[in-house]
């Protein structure tokens, strides 16, 4: 592994020979799978990649391709002859996961918001130890510049971070429950459901007066059709009738 370099035009034909000599050796009662981390929008080969791609099938390789960019048909072509898979990685691929309530022990750590650097201002970047034009942040407390965040100041040791970035940790570790479905029996009783959705307050009601499909929150029961259902989980992250009634409880406490 050493000896191999990471120069020079991607060519898939080229890895998928060399992993051909590499597991030649392997024997009949073994499964020979590959996975292809491809990083380039394109290959280039000297030879027919069709071809490659037959003799591989006849080997009884079985490749698997991660693509780091856009979905390339020639990945796609060789998951699908030699019966592997193929996905293109997301920005969502890997959430961390939720925090256990038990262990979730709070610890203050000290964290700084670094203020970006105005264009044109020429400044030195411990990151690289070199100037730079523009760009950047500066640490607030010992006013060192660095390229991105987050990051650790290498002068103060400060952690710097942004508040997107503690957001998105946020719902991440502690995500909203999933919201429960209404059960058509309770859908029968028209009295004791609300007539419009809570979060956009359009009708939950189909044509006829009669319920269309709708959630309700485990935690305040209020009801939100599916569309909203998607939007607090996947974008806002929390309750909105939750947030206010926390709201409300930390404001009484505060007052008494």
């Amino acid at each position: 592994m050493g000896k191999l370099g990471t120069s020079g035009d991607a060519s898939l034909q080229n890895g998928l020979d060399l992993v051909r000599d590499l597991l030649n050796q392997i024997p009949s009662y073994g499964h020979l799978d590959v996975l292809i981390l491809y990083s380039a929008l394109s290959t280039c080969d000297l030879g027919d990649i069709l071809e490659t791609i037959q003799k591989c099938k006849a080997f009884k390789l079985r490749c698997s391709v991660i693509g780091l960019f856009a979905e390339l048909y020639i990945c796609k072509h060789l998951c699908q002859e030699t019966s592997g898979m193929y996905f293109v990685a997301l920005d969502k691929l890997a959430p961390p996961s939720p925090a256990i309530a038990e262990f979730a022990v709070a610890n203050l750590i000290k964290m700084g918001f670094p203020q970006r650097v105005a264009q044109g201002v020429i400044s030195i970047c411990l990151c690289h130890k070199e100037a730079k034009v523009g760009g950047g942040y500066t640490c607030p407390r010992c006013k060192t510049r660095i390229c991105e965040l987050p990051a650790e100041c290498c002068i103060c040791g400060l952690t710097l971070v942004s508040s997107p970035h503690l957001a998105r940790s946020y719902h991440h570790l502690f995500p909203i429950r999933p919201f429960d479905d209404v059960s058509p029996l309770v859908l029968k009783d028209l009295h004791k459901l609300p007539k419009n959705c809570f979060g956009c307050q359009l009708s939950l009601l189909n044509p006829g007066n009669l319920p269309g499909p709708q959630v309700a929150c485990p935690n305040c029961k209020q009801h939100f059709c599916l569309d909203c259902d998607i939007y607090l989980h996947e974008s806002l992250h929390n309750c909105p009738v939750c947030e206010s009634l926390r709201n409300s409880e930390t404001s009484s406490d505060m007052e008494q």
